[in-house]
Order: structure tokens, then sequence, then C-alpha cells
């Protein structure tokens, strides 16, 4: 079989996946309360939208203004991007809360429960890519452990379900770019069964694990269906804004 492969533009991470990340997948990225993981997650849906690509962001679990602070941190400039016509923001925690800013890229779901949310982010999110052109779409989701608190564990499992069922009848259904996402998971939020379910639905899984020194920590590349992919460990470091992967071990 033919993979058709997008590397993440972090070469040591690349490895570690066995080529990248496959089109029309998810990659998963867990980590704990003190994990600067997330910042990873962050870079390569940076690298990805730099690539030619356009960036939707999925806001579950932050207002604005932090959200900005967060990816800032991480380099990447949420009202930049979004100025220069290369990212929108689902903001499904300002419409929960009802704090909501004036921005064009900007969108706030309305009137949100189990039964009519996914057929109204659906909606929202083809409105978004009307314009898409050539351009592939990147997903980041902040995050699952968010989500999971606006509905109940149960409830978000069932509808990861019906999104897989409605993704894969429009594989051959529809003639438009497939996208690749990217969801962040605290595992600290959730149960070990939630967990379980959505690691099953991910095409890649990153998972950071604390050390006893703050900015260290280990990475490990759990599961990447691309045939090249052997588990494996490394150091993760971060310092101011920026991040290193070094000392790769495979299993």
């Amino acid at each position: 079989m033919e993979w058709k492969v997008f590397p993440t533009g972090i070469s040591e991470l690349d490895s570690m996946l066995g080529g990248g990340l496959l089109d029309d997948s998810v990659l998963l990225v867990t980590y704990d309360m003190h994990s600067f993981g997330w910042v990873l997650a962050v870079k390569v849906f940076k690298s990805l939208v730099d690539r030619n690509g356009f960036g939707v962001v999925t806001n579950y679990s932050l207002p604005y203004s932090l959200l900005a602070k967060y990816s800032g941190l991480a380099g990447f400039t949420l009202d930049d991007a979004g100025r220069e016509g290369r990212l929108a923001i689902i903001d499904v925690f300002g419409a929960v809360n009802n704090v909501k800013i004036d921005r064009p890229y900007v969108f706030y779901p309305s009137g949100l429960d189990a039964s009519t949310f996914l057929p109204k982010m659906v909606d929202m999110y083809y409105r978004i890519l009307e314009h898409l052109g050539d351009r592939k779409p990147i997903g980041i989701t902040i995050g699952i452990d968010g989500f999971a608190s606006l509905f109940d564990e149960e409830t978000v499992i069932r509808l990861f379900r019906r999104n897989m069922i409605m993704k894969e009848r429009a594989k051959f259904t529809e003639e438009r770019k497939r996208p690749i996402n990217i969801m962040l998971l605290n595992k600290d939020r959730v149960s070990k069964s939630f967990i379980s379910w959505i690691s099953h639905y991910s095409e890649h899984i990153i998972d950071f694990e604390p050390t006893r020194k703050p900015g260290l920590e280990r990475i490990i590349v759990r599961k990447s269906l691309l045939p090249e992919f052997e588990p494996s460990t490394a150091e993760f470091v971060y310092s101011r804004g920026e991040i290193k992967i070094r000392n790769i071990e495979r299993v």
C-alpha cells in the first residue's frame, strides 16, 4: 500500500514516527498537568500551517486571551495568522460561557447540546473551509479533556464514533482535501477508559512523562500506523519557548 505522509517539520520526531504523519489522520498528544508536551503539538501545527496549510483551532478549554498567550509561548501568534487568512478558530469555550470577541476569524457555534452538537460543528467547519483553495486543512483541538467536561465522557465517545462514520462516508461521496488533526489531552482530567477510546481512534500517539528535573520530560511515541514505525523514547527539553528532542532510544 502506498502511504501519503506529511513531515512534521521536526526531524527527530519524524524519525520516531516512522516518517511523519499520515494523510487524513489524528495525532493524539497526551501529557500531565505540569507538562510542556502541548508546546510540541502547537509547533507541529504551526509547521504544517506554514507549509501551505489552513489551520482550524477548536477551543474547548481556554478564554481567548489565555489561548493566545499559550500559543504565543509556542511561537504561534493567533491574531497574526487569523488576519493573514491562514487560520480560523471555533471557540466553543467562548460560546458556552458567552465570552466572545469580535474577530472575523473567530466563530461561535450556538445552542450546543449533545443531539445537535455534531451537525452544527460540521456545518461550521465546512463553511470555514469554503475558500480553502489548494491549501491543506490542519486541525488542532484544545483540548479533548475540555470537550469531555462540556458534556460527559460517554457522550463524547459516542460523538467521536458518529464523526468517524460521517468522515468515512464522505471519503466516497466528496471530492475535497482530507485534514490532519492534532488533539491535545491532559491525562490528569479524564478517566483511563476515556484515554483508551480516544487512543483507539488515533493513528499516531505521542505521550509525555515527567522526570524529576523541571523542563525535562520523556517523550514516548507509542503508536504510528506507518510501516517504518518502531516504538521509541527520547528526552524532551523545553526552555524559553524552544524544544529539543535528544537521545532517541528504540524499544
